[in-house]
């Protein structure tokens, strides 16, 4: 029976968990940048652009900020880094503060999985509502959010995927960081930080991780974890994405049954 459950929600459950990854933050105008300037202003503060930790601390701040937003968001997600070892899916993000987030796929290497919906409202516990039945199990159930059938292919958990996560992880003690320049993500352009640490404890074999930082909003938009040599095994990026655009608490809701029953 769990094996039958694994495999039919194998590949999708990546995309589940990017929802609070990408965090909106308010509205706010940003200083256009100049390849020759050291420093911009942001909310009336100063900063370092070549500074990783500063960066950093902006990017919390702007996560802090944010009530809700929607957005697209695609993963990459594979187990060895090779070119025949990768899962693709994209899916619609809701997300709201304090952390609620809905999630609903929108392409996946598994056809299947199109339509399946996630929601995430803090506790212990990830709904789940499936495109198709398993066979026994159902359309419709519940996981622990550190069940390994919400993991990526090599075990990073549910909890290990979303931007808050992320944070932590790159501003933990001994991790490294270096400021590698500017960049463009989904045709935004991004300050780009290479971490070295940040996966200590949590996988070994990842030594690296690329971290995008938007220059308008100072959210992450992007993040791509590698190995020893060199080969991504996670990247979650986003795009289309609009914030504070007023999510009510019954976006975060599964379909009730009977209004399962009117959409057929």
């Amino acid at each position: 029976m769990q094996k039958k459950i694994k495999k039919g929600l194998a590949g999708f459950l990546t995309l589940l968990s990017c929802a609070a990854a990408f965090s909106g933050c308010s509205s706010r105008t940003v200083t256009p940048l100049n390849s020759g300037l050291q420093e911009q202003f942001f909310s009336g503060e100063r900063i370092k652009r070549n500074n990783p930790d500063e960066l950093i601390k902006k990017s919390w701040k702007a996560y802090e900020e944010m009530k809700d937003f929607t957005g697209l968001v695609s993963i990459w997600d594979s187990k060895t880094g090779a070119a025949n070892d990768v899962d693709y899916g994209e899916s619609n993000i809701f997300f709201k503060n304090p952390r609620k987030e809905k999630v609903e796929i929108t392409k996946s290497s598994d056809s299947k999985k199109v339509g399946t919906l996630v929601v995430y409202t803090g506790g212990p516990k990830v709904e789940v509502l499936l495109a198709k039945p398993i066979p026994l199990v159902g359309r419709r159930f519940s996981l622990d959010a550190n069940d390994k059938r919400l993991a990526t292919s090599r075990g990073l958990p549910f909890p290990e995927l979303d931007f808050q996560a992320m944070l932590r992880r790159v501003s933990k003690d001994g991790v490294t960081k270096n400021y590698l320049g500017e960049g463009v993500v989904n045709g935004r352009k991004t300050f780009t930080i290479e971490t070295f640490g940040s996966f200590k404890g949590i996988d070994n074999e990842v030594i690296k991780e690329v971290l995008n930082i938007d220059q308008e909003t100072f959210l992450p938009i992007q993040t791509e974890a590698f190995l020893k040599d060199n080969k991504s095994v996670l990247k979650i990026s986003i795009n289309n994405l609009k914030l504070n655009v007023g999510l009510k608490d019954d976006t975060f809701v599964l379909p009730s049954f009977e209004r399962l029953a009117q959409r057929k």
